[in-house]
């Protein structure tokens, strides 16, 4: 019955989400499921736009309108369109200011009479100027004389010095090694730097807020609380500009509007570039199915968002179709996943009212001639769940599923790479795949595959043959784990090579899944072949403010506001094994040819598209190189991008024939208050050893030069980041930027326990948690209980690097309701019942004669 009403919820999900509207509701349009051909993306549907949940306002709209049994937009028929909102500073003391959401990227729109160190209204859209929000934070730092606050876009404020009464601090701005501005400060006071962004003038771009100023004996120090940076780079809009396939139709202070100028056609297995990062996405398949993405191969974090929960869009049923966090193939329409709340009450989601449930389904492998596998999107993430008969040389069909087991499934990937002899293929989990050896014929190839270092297979395939690597996952025997796809094998009397066009992994360390397992607020009610469900064990508080972890990655965050709205989310993190490199000289000359390689993995990668400052040189060939000839002298960033893979740069100067510029290099990698590190001063021409030149640190010149080995040493005394520099009669000014971490005892905590979870009123509930000290040295902490947002306990530990040991608190509630503990970031809620009536000591005492008795009777 549990699996039968498995099937049924999952199969009636899409049509229950979209029930909610017929003309949004959902981020992926589909005409099977009865949406209207008149359809909008909003804030509240779609993750990729900028949206406040604690306001409630989104900022941008998109609406399509199709015609029935057509791939195409006509002209004009795709309008999108943004206005600016209110949005409060992350340091609350300054106030707010506009911001607006443009082709699903937040810029900022202006200042207004409630911007603290603005002091008056700017509005840059009324100017057709946006300027991208890089930093808003209000997180403390400290920072000491020499030091620098690195922002963006290469700025850095510089600490240059303390008074000797500690009442002011001269700061001094610098943009790419340039003073541009410097200023006098006090405690509690707000750096502000001004800059004209086109025709908007002293527009207030940097503020740093100054909480504190300190000068001891030894120290001098600053605190900072509250950084705020926009761009100096603005993007320039006006009636008639293009962004990708739309065009501006008006702007102004009150927003912007723009359709598309030509008709859009929504070709199968298309990616369409709409405008800035948004994009569509169309399913390769017979019926129409589509959906907006923006692009998320930047190194990053990024928030997939579902449909929001507010008074307008009654949402309890979560599927692909309306959260992106779940596991959803377009192609093949395939999703396995659903998150169903049966019951809300007010703002409480009641014992086994969360019901989660997947199932397996089979997809196409990426490498197309494999076939499919099972997989299965559990708690937002993609697992392997099994593979049918016939797949990689087994008669038999394998499904980890019924052994209760999940693996990830880390490469899925049929990009083409070039591998040559010697070289290593960089899988996930530390395996590495050597190309060894080609043989004479050129026709096979020796592979070697390495387990964190170590020799562990090794195999000979053949040109268009699969090598493939079998182990076991707990009751499941001889799983093939890793699959590599041998397109051609080339030698030559110069280069031996390998061509790999397909590649899958799956981890070996599983997950073992159980009845009764519990993932957070969740815990599996049922599990098989056909897929696992869970519910909630307690009843679920949906506090103002709250973020609540419900199971694995997903959560649910809560506005901070008396209406309730809610939305479930993921985080992900841009995986970086799958970053481009760029391998090439960080000083290189004018007129003189560079070689220019970009590898991923370990591997070089053909077809990506490289940038010389704002100027595309040209794509890599099947080797993963490039030539160029630089032109003129100056810094520049090299840029390396290919779609499917995280882009790459790197900085390089370029300088005039015979010039030698110096360069520097400083170890450890790691610095830490206290070290003593070594500074490596080196040429441009040979990377030859550099002596007597002379070093700065953080502005002041170290006392001795460089030896014979181009060497000198340096005990750093305080956190921050520095600029190191190196001077000397001859040769250009070398510079590098380092991070010296502050030596702090870093308190974490995980494991809350919260027993029983529920108790009678009057009756004590163990509370415990682990802590853990993950700084670089010993500390205190004080650890507070929180009931229901209020302090009621709290204890002190103390603990060495690495340490970890257990934290117990006892609380006792004397009224039933439903009580929420929080420690160290954790929460959990337990329930507390009323308590059971009472009985006299006389009554109980005849009630426990008499059962005595009965017993007695009966034993007779």
């Amino acid at each position: 019955m549990k699996i039968l009403y498995l099937l049924l919820v999952l199969g009636l999900l899409c049509i229950n989400a979209a029930a909610q509207s017929d003309s949004t509701g959902n981020r992926i349009w589909d005409e099977n499921t009865n949406q209207s051909l008149t359809y909008t993306w909003t804030p509240q549907t779609y993750s990729g736009f900028y949206y406040d949940l604690d306001t409630g306002e989104g900022s941008e709209n998109l609406t399509v309108r199709l015609t029935e049994g057509s791939r195409t937009i006509e002209k004009n028929n795709l309008q999108y369109e943004t206005k600016p909102i209110q949005t409060d500073f992350e340091h609350g003391e300054w106030g707010s200011y506009q911001v607006i959401g443009f082709m699903a990227e937040r810029y900022f729109a202006g200042y207004t009479g409630n911007s603290g160190f603005a002091n008056k209204n700017i509005s840059v859209i009324s100017e057709g100027q946006l300027s991208k929000v890089l930093t808003d934070t209000d997180e403390k730092k400290s920072l000491y004389t020499g030091s620098s606050l690195i922002l963006e876009e290469g700025y850095t404020l510089n600490i240059v010095e303390v008074d000797v009464n500690g009442n002011t601090v001269w700061v001094q701005l610098v943009k790419d090694g340039n003073i541009v501005d410097d200023a006098f400060l006090s405690s509690n006071s707000d750096y502000v730097y001004k800059t004209g962004l086109g025709d908007a003038e002293d527009v207030p771009i940097i503020a740093v807020h100054f909480a504190q100023i300190f000068s001891g004996i030894e120290t001098n120090a600053v605190f900072v609380e509250g950084i705020f940076q926009i761009s100096d780079k603005y993007l320039e809009i006006k009636n008639g500009d293009d962004f990708g396939e739309m065009e501006v139709s008006t702007i102004s202070s009150s927003g912007i509007r723009m359709r598309n100028s030509d008709s859009i056609s929504l070709s199968r297995g298309d990616t369409i570039d709409i405008m800035g990062k948004l994009s569509f996405i169309v399913a390769d398949a017979s019926e129409l199915r589509f959906a907006p993405i923006v692009e998320t191969s930047e190194p990053g974090t990024y928030e997939l968002r579902g449909t929001v929960h507010d008074d307008k869009f009654d949402t309890s049923i979560w599927t692909p179709f309306n959260f992106e966090g779940f596991y959803y193939n377009i192609d093949e329409n395939i999703s396995t996943e659903s998150l169903v709340i049966e019951e809300l009450d007010d703002r409480t989601i009641d014992d086994e009212a969360l019901v989660y449930s997947t199932r397996p389904e089979p997809v196409e492998f990426e490498h197309e001639s494999w076939g499919n596998y099972e997989v299965l999107g559990f708690m937002a993430e993609k697992y392997f769940a099994g593979y049918p008969e016939n797949i990689f040389g087994n008669s038999k069909s394998i499904s980890v599923l019924s052994d209760s087991i999940l693996s990830k499934v880390l490469i899925d990937d049929d990009n083409k790479k070039s591998l040559f002899t010697g070289s290593s293929l960089a899988l996930e989990n530390g395996y590495s795949l050597k190309a060894a050896e080609v043989d004479v014929n050129g026709e096979r190839i020796l592979f070697e595959l390495y387990k964190d270092g170590k020799l562990l297979d090794s195999g000979i395939i053949p040109q268009n043959g699969d090598y493939i690597y079998e182990a076991d996952l707990g009751g499941a025997e001889a799983v093939p784990t890793i699959a590599v796809h041998v397109s051609t094998v080339f030698r030559s009397r110069e280069t031996d090579a390998v061509f790999i066009e397909g590649i899958f992994q799956i981890s070996e360390d599983y997950l073992k899944v159980s009845e009764g397992d519990s993932f957070g607020e969740m815990e599996i009610s049922s599990i098989s072949s056909s897929g696992i469900t869970m519910k909630n064990t307690d009843a679920i508080s949906l506090s103002k403010g709250d973020v609540i972890d419900l199971m694995g990655k997903v959560k649910f965050r809560v506005a901070d506001a008396s209406v309730l709205r809610f939305y479930p989310f993921v985080e992900i993190e841009t995986s970086k094994g799958d970053q481009l490199d760029i391998e090439m000289p960080a000083v290189i000359v004018t007129g003189n040819q560079t070689e220019i390689l970009v590898k991923a993995r370990n591997v070089s990668v053909g077809g990506v598209e490289v940038s010389f400052g704002n100027e595309s040189i040209g794509t890599t060939g099947d080797g993963g190189n490039l030539t160029y000839t630089p032109g003129k002298e100056g810094s520049f960033t090299v840029s390396a991008s290919k779609a499917g893979y995280v882009s790459g740069s790197k900085k390089v100067d370029v300088v005039k024939q015979g010039v030698l510029k110096l360069q520097l290099s400083v170890s450890p990698n790691i610095i830490r208050e206290g070290d003593q590190i070594k500074i490596k001063v080196t040429d441009s021409a040979n990377n030859g050893s550099i002596s007597g030149a002379d070093v700065f640190f953080g502005g002041k010149k170290i006392d001795e030069q460089t030896n014979a080995e181009g060497l000198t040493s340096y005990w750093v005394t305080a956190p921050g980041t520095y600029m190191i520099n190196t001077t000397k009669a001859g040769y250009e000014e070398g510079e590098t930027l380092i991070e010296v971490i502050e030596n702090v005892a870093q308190f974490t905590f995980s494991n809350l326990t919260v027993e029983p979870a529920s108790v009678e009123a009057g009756t004590a509930v163990n509370i415990r948690v682990n802590a853990t000290n993950s700084g670089n040295v010993a500390g205190g902490s004080k650890v507070e209980l929180l009931v229901n947002n209020e302090s009621v306990d709290s204890k002190n530990i103390s603990l060495n690097p690495g340490e970890s040991k257990p934290v117990e608190f006892s609380h006792t509630e004397n009224d039933a309701g439903t009580y929420k503990i929080e420690v160290g970031g954790l929460s959990k809620s337990y329930e507390v019942t009323k308590k059971a009536p009472f009985f006299s000591g006389m009554a109980t005492v005849g009630i426990l004669a008499t059962a005595f008795v009965v017993l007695r009777k009966r034993r007779k």
